[in-house]
């Protein structure tokens, strides 16, 4: 495996689309902000996947790996691959290098290629970031699933609720009304000083 930098590893592409632009433009390629996908266009910037990395503004560092035949508008930078790196492997690799940290601004953050492009990189054989990135892939649609299991949970939990008890507004089963303030009291953590030490006896 070689020690590589980011720069090694991709090119960087600039866009210079602006949302406002947009605006009435409709089509079949799709077309992404900071946010995700905000829309379709009848052109595109890109044929092959690629990576885009916000560098200006709210989610500024945020990754996306993106689709062929697509586009981001100005707020994100395109990083295109060399020859012999993995999308998907590149993708994941940048995720975890937290360019966020790398933002200057007060009001409106940015980050720049030039100052992130150092970033080390452990850059395997291309059947090796290939096999790492399909794992990735895997646990990554293993941490979905069980979100939305979870989100179905608590979904199931609030429905059982109202089986048991009704709804809290309509009281259909006549349950004594109370507050949590008549039911229950709390604790406070003591006084903020330092304590007086005494003897064993």
């Amino acid at each position: 495996m070689s020690k590589k930098t980011l720069a090694d590893a991709c090119m960087p592409m600039s866009s210079n689309i602006a949302q406002k632009d947009l605006a009435g433009k409709e089509g079949q390629y799709p077309i992404y902000g900071a946010s995700g996908l905000i829309g379709f266009v009848d052109f595109y910037k890109q044929e092959c996947q690629y990576i885009a990395v916000v560098k200006d503004g709210a989610g500024v560092g945020r990754v996306f790996c993106l689709p062929p035949y697509s586009s981001v508008i100005g707020t994100l930078q395109y990083l295109i691959p060399k020859e012999g790196v993995d999308v998907n492997y590149l993708s994941y690799a940048i995720q975890f290098m937290h360019l966020e940290k790398y933002y200057t601004g007060a009001t409106i953050p940015h980050i720049y290629f030039k100052d992130y492009k150092r970033e080390p990189l452990n850059l395997p054989a291309l059947e090796a970031q290939q096999q790492i990135a399909e794992t990735l892939g895997d646990v990554d649609e293993a941490i979905e699933i069980l979100n939305e299991l979870l989100s179905r949970h608590d979904d199931l939990v609030k429905s059982r609720f109202i089986e048991m008890f009704g709804d809290i507004h309509e009281n259909p089963m006549g349950w004594q009304k109370s507050t949590v303030g008549e039911e229950c009291y709390y604790i406070k953590d003591g006084p903020h000083k330092s304590p007086s030490y005494v003897s064993e006896d």
